[in-house]
């Protein structure tokens, strides 16, 4: 059987373990490992537009800004990090150590801010004020919208070329999604008052009915008896997260779309693998940015991933002895405060080329991924 939406899964059982989907334990680092980068979508978000017809207690913080359970995803993964890197940094911030990057999105600075405040919990001198922050310390990161935020970046002409057929729904997944819930897309429309044209808005949807499991808010009428033929509360509550994160999604799985969005990421951490090859640089790289920026760049190195939930993302280690290679993992929150790294399911050519161990010749991997990557992110711009 097809393995449950993770998005729709998130949903459902946001209170329960997810255990039995996600493995129950982190794999540990290799011994030899001398490089840990990491990668993440931010952590849960509110809508981008909220459902007016009950009373809200929640959503004060904005629209799409992270969420208190954001945080605590952050926080979790941050935490599983420090346990899988052990050794490999201080506990305090040292700029030799480590180095951070953000999207300028507000939810992609505080899931990494979060993050790293696991990360970088301070000891010895630097605990600098244990009355009031006895477990954090502030860790600097830098912005950079063209590696992971491409979408928002003005200058880049090829975002509207590409972003096109998905903001249109014109890719034959999204025709065929709007074309087989006609009716269902009607009732959203007439229930909401919003323009379901453009499965964009059945996304915001889904996104208020996450957050109202979240916050064990009350569900609207037409939800909670739904007076479309055929559905129940529960077959129209999974009916509806089906739209989640599909525009995303779809910008991922279409090529000119993932490629521009993730190729200057890709050709940034070849760079960082190459200089831990060469013995320079940090041992830990972290970046925070979105769905369609991080499945995309995991699509291109090589993941069978399709999606990706809230704080979920990729691990890649690298290691010089025996010989140089690489690992790609998975991290996923389980489903809040927990979080676990385990093994990436691979393409088949890169499946073929992995060890026992999951590791990867570092040359067999930089001549698989390297045809995705580019250094002038504004010449690939003009000419996507």
């Amino acid at each position: 059987m097809k393995r449950m939406n993770l998005l729709v899964f998130f949903a459902l059982v946001v209170t329960a373990s997810a255990e039995h989907l996600l493995p129950k334990k982190s794999v540990a680092i290799d011994k030899n490992s001398v490089l840990v980068l990491f990668g993440t979508r931010h952590g849960n978000r509110h809508p981008e537009v909220f459902l007016q017809e009950n009373p809200r207690s929640w959503g004060h913080e904005g629209n799409t800004e992270l969420t208190s359970f954001g945080k605590r995803q952050g926080l979790g993964l941050g935490k599983e990090l420090r346990s899988f890197i052990g050794n490999l940094i201080s506990r305090n911030y040292n700029s030799s150590q480590v180095k951070y990057y953000s999207s300028s999105a507000n939810r992609c600075q505080m899931t990494l801010q979060t993050v790293t405040a696991a990360l970088h919990d301070p000891e010895q001198w630097g605990d600098w004020d244990k009355k009031w922050y006895d477990h954090w310390s502030p860790v600097p990161y830098a912005i950079d919208d063209p590696l992971l935020r491409m979408y928002a970046v003005k200058e880049c002409k090829g975002n509207d070329k590409v972003w096109g057929p998905i903001d249109k729904d014109s890719l034959p997944s999204l025709k065929k999604l709007k074309s087989s819930n006609v009716a269902e897309l009607k009732y959203f429309a007439e229930s909401t008052k919003w323009n379901m044209e453009n499965l964009g808005k059945a996304a915001d949807l889904a996104d208020n009915l996450i957050e109202i499991d979240l916050y064990k808010a009350e569900y609207p009428s037409w939800i909670k008896s739904p007076k479309l033929k055929g559905y129940t509360f529960e077959k129209l509550k999974a009916k509806i997260l089906e739209f989640a994160e599909v525009h995303q999604n779809a910008c991922a799985e279409y090529g000119p779309c993932g490629n521009l969005m993730a190729g200057y990421w890709l050709q940034n951490i070849l760079e960082k693998l190459a200089d831990a090859n060469s013995g320079k640089g940090p041992q830990v790289i972290g970046y925070a940015s979105h769905t369609e920026i991080t499945l995309s760049v995991m699509k291109l190195m090589g993941y069978e991933k399709d999606e990706l939930t809230t704080s979920a993302g990729f691990v890649v280690e690298f290691k010089r002895l025996p010989k140089p290679a690489v690992r790609l993992l998975n991290h996923d929150p389980n489903p809040v405060d927990a979080h676990v790294i385990y093994p990436a399911e691979l393409t088949p050519k890169l499946k073929k080329l992995a060890d026992k161990d999951g590791f990867i010749p570092l040359d067999q991997f930089n001549s698989y991924a390297k045809q995705f990557a580019f250094s002038d992110w504004k010449a690939q711009c003009d000419k996507a």
